[in-house]
């Protein structure tokens, strides 16, 4: 199984074509653990809680075994409450590089160094208390992002910009990946999840859009970004 290199953000808004979505992190991914756990022993976590969510609460009163019977039982109302608030249909926006292969001139775009369904992104944490200490989460459908359409002068004047003067070519891209958690895989720590949109970027910032995929609803919608007309080589992020 591979683990994927990824940088984590927060997106508050929508800024440079960058699609909104939120934070993914280890507690985000251990209430979707949660909510989808059937069989979840609320009593035998609660103090795992506390320790997570409610850390000025768990350090003042766990040695006072008297205090801290009603502050289990005032934690278990606000763990229920935050298991049931936090939505499945929330998505989780990751950022990833990969890189894009030879031209395919029979396909007419570059296909790029994908994922497959063992792939995983992750998050862990310390201290976890009785939950898992990391979470890896899979996709169902990493196949779709599988290449960047571009007409042959395109992907000539493409690699041409990303050229340095030694001939190397730069083939490094940036992914920001939109997914939204589905289900468990057997165990509670590794989650299931759909991609639902995925942007391609020439740079770090995140800032040069070439290639928007989108999933949503089943549709395996490709908008290419630039248009036919014509590359902007400005885009390709020229390496020194």
């Amino acid at each position: 199984m591979r683990s994927l290199a990824f940088i984590l953000f927060f997106v508050l808004g929508q800024s440079n074509g960058i699609l909104l979505a939120h934070d993914f992190n280890w507690k985000n991914l251990l209430l979707a653990s949660l909510k989808l756990r059937e069989d979840l022993d609320y009593d035998a976590n609660i103090d795992s809680y506390m320790q997570i969510f409610r850390p000025d609460v768990w350090e003042h009163f766990r040695n006072d075994e008297f205090e801290l019977v009603a502050k289990r039982k005032e934690s278990m109302v606000l763990m229920k409450k935050q298991i049931a608030n936090h939505s499945l249909q929330e998505t989780y926006s990751i950022r990833a590089t990969t890189s894009f292969k030879n031209y395919d001139f029979d396909l007419k775009s570059f296909p790029l160094e994908g994922w497959s369904e063992t792939s995983f992104f992750h998050e862990s944490s310390y201290p976890h208390g009785t939950f898992p200490s990391s979470f890896k989460v899979y996709m169902t459908n990493p196949q779709v992002v599988d290449a960047i359409p571009m007409s042959e002068a395109q992907a000539r004047e493409f690699v041409k910009a990303r050229k340095n003067r030694n001939g190397d070519v730069n083939r490094t891209i940036y992914v920001l990946m939109n997914i939204r958690i589905i289900k468990l895989q057997e165990e509670p720590d590794n989650l299931v999840a759909d991609i639902t949109s995925c942007q391609v970027f020439t740079d770090l910032a995140f800032t040069k859009l070439i290639h928007t995929f989108d999933f949503e609803k089943g549709k395996a919608e490709k908008r290419k970004q630039p248009s036919s007309e014509g590359l902007n080589v400005e885009l390709a992020s020229t390496p020194k």
